[in-house]
Parts: structure tokens; sequence; C-alpha cells
């Protein structure tokens, strides 16, 4: 039987004999798909985490556009590599962590953030900045953190050019003194605000998720959502029809992972089991799909 399914990865293998209904139900859950470019970044990420400690370990600043798939990658990550409760100690080991940055320079917001990314217990009314800062060092190092992981980093914009400075200035602090890496995700805001602090600038490794081109990486790209959905037959899209869900996108991760979820929900739901090349230009003529 899994030979007639030779087009599918494990992840679809798993669900395809379960009725059609309950396919579309996986398909709509479906939290992520990896690609090559997404398993570059983790894989960097992963060895930046791996460092022995003493090691001098460069941070990282994963920016694209709005939809390259940044947040999804950083779930992932989170995902591989979850908080271990220590019984000998009686601690939760929490290698790496993730969390928001606020969405304006606070610094008091940042650090009771960080607190709440390892489940401390943050009392705001009470807290002054330097006693949580303390905090933050104090319990990220019990717990053993090696990796902060900061979304939305290209808030760091929404203030005075006083605030940015200052919000900069706490992220090369938190760096020096727990001696371990920052992997910032965040638009090329987040990119030219390091930039203009040119200390940070030099520990800091910049990748670009870029928005995708038509050539062998975006072919590659569908394919690989395509061995994710658990259609019975083989997809058969011509190089006219891929271009046309590159147009369709915009380029952009997101639209296309929803773009051809809903293909496939469409091919169960008519019984073609199948994407075709038909198939994706009408659904992109439809009214409202352009």
């Amino acid at each position: 039987m899994i030979d007639d399914y030779r087009h599918l990865g494990p992840s679809a293998l798993e669900v395809i004999a379960l009725s059609p209904e309950e396919r579309i139900v996986r398909m709509q859950g479906r939290r992520f798909t990896e690609y090559p470019r997404c398993r570059f970044v983790l894989d960097l990420m992963l060895e930046q985490l791996e460092q022995p400690p003493g090691t001098i370990k460069p941070n990282l600043l994963i920016w694209g556009e709005s939809g390259q798939g940044k947040s999804t990658i950083m779930a992932k990550h989170l995902r591989d590599h979850p908080a271990v409760f220590d019984k000998k100690t009686g601690v939760r080991r929490t290698a790496t962590v993730g969390l928001e940055m606020p969405p304006m320079c606070d610094v008091k917001w940042f650090y009771t953030q960080l607190l709440r990314a390892i489940d401390a217990p943050v009392s705001e009314s009470r807290a002054n900045i330097p006693l949580l800062a303390d905090r933050v060092v104090t319990l990220y190092r019990l717990t053993g953190v090696r990796q902060i992981l900061i979304d939305e980093a290209h808030n760091m914009l929404m203030g005075t050019l006083r605030q940015q400075r200052i919000m900069l200035t706490v992220i090369r602090h938190l760096t020096n003194v727990l001696g371990i890496p920052l992997v910032l995700f965040g638009t090329q805001d987040a990119r030219e605000a390091l930039m203009h602090d040119h200390q940070l600038t030099r520990r800091f490794r910049f990748v670009e998720l870029p928005v995708w081109e038509a050539g062998e990486e975006f072919q590659t790209m569908v394919g690989s959502v395509l061995r994710t959905l658990p259609l019975r037959r083989p997809s058969t899209l011509t190089t006219r029809s891929i271009r046309a869900l590159l147009s369709h996108c915009g380029g952009t991760t997101a639209k296309l992972f929803e773009t051809l979820t809903d293909l496939g929900i469409d091919a169960i739901q008519v019984g073609e089991e199948r994407i075709t090349a038909d198939m994706v230009n009408e659904f992109i003529g439809r009214p409202g799909m352009g």
C-alpha cells in the first residue's frame, strides 16, 4: 500500500487511510512544513545552542518580510527543545526560551516577558527595573537557559530614538552578563535598528528569508508542501501553474502554504485526490483570490 503513495512524506502517510473529513481536519491543523531554507535556519540555531560553555557564540538575526515563516521557524525550534524537569535538583531546566518583543520600547515590560518565558512569578507593581534585571540573570542561570529567541524584534523601533538606544543597550548587557546567544526574528526594520549600534552589529550574523522568486528553489518548496498533503494521487503541476502560484502568493511562504492547503481541501472534496494545473488556474481566477 505504501508503494501506492510514494508521492507522500511521512506525515501525510500517517493519515492517508483516514476518511476525507478527517484528512481535511488534519490539513487545516497542520503547524509546520520543513523546506531547505527553513532547515538551514534551524541548523544554525541548533549549532548555536549546542556550542560548549565559554565558546564565543555569535547572535543571529533572522529577518524578512511578514509571512516568510519567521515565527513558524521559531515555534518549531522551541517545540524541539522543551523544558525538562530535573528530579535531582527539583529545577525545571530550560535550554531555550522564546518571547515576543513588546510593541514599544518598554524595558520593564521586556524584563517581565523574560521572566514569564520561564514561568517565573512577576509582581509588576513592586518590581523596579534593576530588580527585574537581577532576577532575570539569577533565574536564567539557575534554570540553565542557553539561548533566547525574540520574535517581532522590529518593535525595538516603536519609540523615541532615546528609547531605542536604551533597548539596544539592555540587549547588549543581557548577552554580556549571561554569556548566552540571542536569536532575533524581525523585518528589515530590525536589521536597520541593529546596524545603528556598531557594537551589536559585530556580534550578530544576519540571515535573510527573502521572498521567493521563480526557479528551482521555489519548485522544490512547492514539492515539499505537496508531500505533506494527504492526497491519494500525485499532484500534477506544470511550470506555468507553478509560476501562477508564485505570482498569486507574492513570493510569501505563508500565502503559499495557505493556497496549497486550500487546493488540497478542494481536491478531497471533489474526489480528485490531487492538485492539477487546471485546479490552480481555476482557484486563482476565483473572485477575491487575486
